[in-house]
């Protein structure tokens, strides 16, 4: 079987591990090797007005109360999981269940009449914000967190040039640049992508083996990554 690479922090890493342990029914063969860190900045307040927030990632619900967003506020989440540590955080969540196109949809539908403010990491997708304006709802952009490559792990340049394929699931466009600018195209990797926007990042750095989620969320990826293990 090949090796699976973990690139997302260690917790994270770890409970997505966990769920591919358990549908395999056996341990899998792994190194931790993330791609990206998390590193908060310096921001402004939260706007006045601003009673519903939009978030499309953990990170970003983890430092909402940080930047002024009081819980029991309407918290509209990229995805299911997001919408959980948003949910532990007090905020009242809906979910669009891991895309953002149907996050968008979905509050065009509501038509809120107060501002938003979309809290987000500096590099993100959809252009969320600036799309929510353009059709006429008050939506602030407040960047939270940054996102810093991190050198790859040893043990992913040793298995490689021990010849071992790697099973390297991949949850953003940030962190699939991220990882394979580090690595050869012609290297023997087996990407899984959570999304089509990671799949287009992955071919555009090279990648020449790459497997589509069929939904964007942590079940569909651990599916996924547990048929590229077991390809022989």
């Amino acid at each position: 079987m090949a090796i699976l690479v973990l690139t997302r922090p260690e917790e994270a890493s770890r409970r997505f591990l966990a769920a591919v342990e358990e549908h395999l029914g056996q341990r899998v063969a792994h190194i931790l090797s993330p791609a990206i860190e998390i590193e908060s900045v310096a921001h402004r307040p939260l706007p006045d007005g601003v009673v519903t927030v939009i978030l499309t990632s953990e990170q970003a619900a983890l430092r909402a109360r940080g930047a002024g967003a009081q819980g029991g506020m309407k918290a509209w989440c990229v995805g299911d999981r997001t919408a959980e540590v948003a949910r532990r955080e007090g905020f009242a969540t809906v979910s669009a269940g891991g895309d953002v196109e149907a996050l968008i949809a979905a509050i065009l539908e509501a038509q809120p009449d107060s501002p938003l403010a979309h809290i987000r990491g500096e590099q993100t997708t959809g252009d969320v914000s600036s799309r929510l304006a353009k059709a006429g709802l008050i939506t602030h952009d407040l960047v939270v967190y940054q996102q810093k490559d991190c050198t790859l792990s040893p043990e992913v340049f040793g298995a490689l040039a021990g010849g071992k394929t790697l099973v390297v699931p991949l949850f953003s466009p940030r962190s699939a640049e991220a990882f394979l600018r580090q690595v050869e195209p012609t290297d023997p990797l087996r990407i899984v992508a959570m999304s089509q926007a990671v799949a287009d990042k992955a071919y555009a750095c090279g990648a020449l083996d790459i497997l589509l989620a069929e939904r964007p969320d942590l079940e569909a990826m651990a599916l996924a990554t547990c048929r590229r293990l077991s390809m022989t």
